[in-house]
């Protein structure tokens, strides 16, 4: 397949992605389907080699977390899951927009024609709420973990609030890349894709996954001290909560407005 060629599975997987918000077309349009079918095609050139190197930056972090002297005994496990998965999930949203570039130029509406939407538009109040406790709340956490009297405490504690900030970077690149990159449309129907793609884009940074990740250390013995715990279940079910809401906000967005996405069904000889 050429690189600046759509293949047969980026068309079918944009048809069936119309269609489920409400609009059956035999052919979509080239612009939407070098949109969207990058996102959910699961043969894009080049994306397993890019998750596998992400992956192994993930793994070269840990390791080198490993040389610091701060540390008392064996790191968390939430740590290592926390630096790899972080990295993953940047070369996953960034391998949606690398493909895009490959397909060819995108069309840019000017400021007045196509404003981008507010970023709580976006994200919804579940979702943003969940970076808010998750690493809002995760800090604070792993600060008293830290400020606690025993070694080991004080050796979690900084593992988790490097593990906090290597998340917050990464989750904080897709967020900001996919809130603040213009409008890439041509008219009123592929300005509602685009905006439908924002909702898209930002679930690949999925915050409530690093409040779970930390219920592994209690289970392998490899957490705080007893006392801390409950509140880490309490940040976890917050954190997960949260996100779980905000997914579900996102599922029941409204169908897509009238607007001409390509050749609608029962129209195949206009194509």
């Amino acid at each position: 397949m050429a690189t600046g060629a759509l293949s047969f599975e980026e068309i079918a997987v944009t048809r069936r992605w119309l269609a489920k918000r409400g609009v059956e077309v035999v052919t979509p349009s080239r612009l939407l389907a070098a949109r969207v079918g990058p996102r959910l095609s699961r043969a894009v050139p080049g994306r397993f080699r890019r998750l596998a190197a992400a992956a192994a930056v993930g793994v070269l972090l840990g390791i080198a977390y490993g040389f610091f002297d701060f540390r008392d005994g064996e790191a968390p496990v939430s740590v290592y899951l926390c630096f790899v998965g972080g990295a993953v999930q940047v070369a996953l949203w960034w391998s949606y927009q690398r493909r895009e570039r490959e397909l060819g130029p995108l069309p840019v509406m000017d400021r007045r024609s196509g404003r981008r939407p507010t970023a709580l538009g976006i994200l919804g109040g579940w979702y943003a709420s969940s970076f808010v406790i998750t690493f809002g709340g995760g800090v604070a956490l792993a600060l008293a973990v830290y400020l606690s009297t025993p070694a080991k405490a004080k050796a979690y504690g900084a593992g988790w609030l490097l593990a906090l900030a290597w998340t917050a970077l990464c989750c904080s690149v897709i967020l900001l890349g996919t809130l603040r990159r213009p409008v890439h449309a041509e008219d009123r129907a592929s300005m509602a894709v685009d905006t439908e793609l924002r909702v898209m884009d930002s679930q690949a940074a999925m915050p409530g996954v690093y409040a779970g990740v930390v219920l592994n250390d209690p289970l392998l013995g490899d957490g705080p001290p007893a006392e801390f715990t409950g509140w880490l279940i309490a940040y976890a079910v917050l954190g997960v909560g949260t996100t779980v809401l905000g997914l579900w906000q996102h599922h029941r967005r409204p169908a897509l407005p009238p607007g001409d996405y390509a050749t609608p069904v029962g129209c195949e000889r206009l194509a």
